[in-house]
């Protein structure tokens, strides 16, 4: 790969800030409190059969060695309805290095870690040690997909779909600040048994 390509790739993740594709909603839950107990649930809302989600920015690490000088670009995304940022349960990032010296070549790296700020990733049994869940813990997304960046919907699809579904959206958004209560309730639990 030589340098024009290197950056082509870098211009091609940046291509898709701000586009929004449409998740199915079976891979978002929601936490709710029943009973007494904290549980998971997942979205049930009339017949919505997606949730858009928006790829809202890119947070950008660099890195520079006598060897190399790295890029990760990592992924944010955020719900198109209320703009609030999604935690899924990795982090998923592009490391793009550009190697000097002694081998000079370029190259790009996917890479995928486990999310320490996803709150199901830990049981119900190690919450007093376990960071304190945040508001946007509220509605989790247990993403399927492997691709990275999102395929796009058509700017028309999009606007159709929106129209078609504002009052299960609007539920959505109602939902989700339920969930936010939830977590300010469990968030306070936490703080009394650590």
């Amino acid at each position: 790969m030589d340098n024009s390509e290197f950056y082509q790739y870098i211009k091609l993740i940046n291509n898709h800030q701000n586009t929004v594709a449409l998740i199915d909603i079976k891979e978002f839950r929601r936490l709710i409190r029943f009973k007494g107990e904290y549980k998971w649930i997942p979205f049930k809302i009339g017949a919505l059969p997606a949730i858009p989600v928006k790829t809202s920015k890119f947070q950008e690490n660099f890195r520079n060695t006598n060897e190399f000088v790295s890029i990760r670009i990592t992924p944010v995304w955020s719900f198109l309805t209320n703009g609030e940022k999604i935690i899924t349960p990795n982090i998923e990032m592009f490391e793009f290095k550009e190697h000097s010296n002694y081998n000079p070549r370029y190259t790009i790296t996917r890479k995928i870690g486990p999310n320490q700020h996803y709150f199901s990733n830990t049981n119900w049994q190690n919450i007093p040690s376990h960071i304190l869940v945040q508001p946007n813990n509220a509605i989790e997304w247990i993403k399927k997909s492997n691709a990275t960046l999102l395929t796009p919907t058509d700017p028309q699809i999009l606007d159709k779909f929106l129209q078609i579904y504002q009052p299960e959206l609007q539920q959505f958004n109602e939902l989700y600040q339920e969930s936010v209560e939830t977590t300010k309730e469990l968030k306070s639990y936490q703080k009394k048994i650590k």
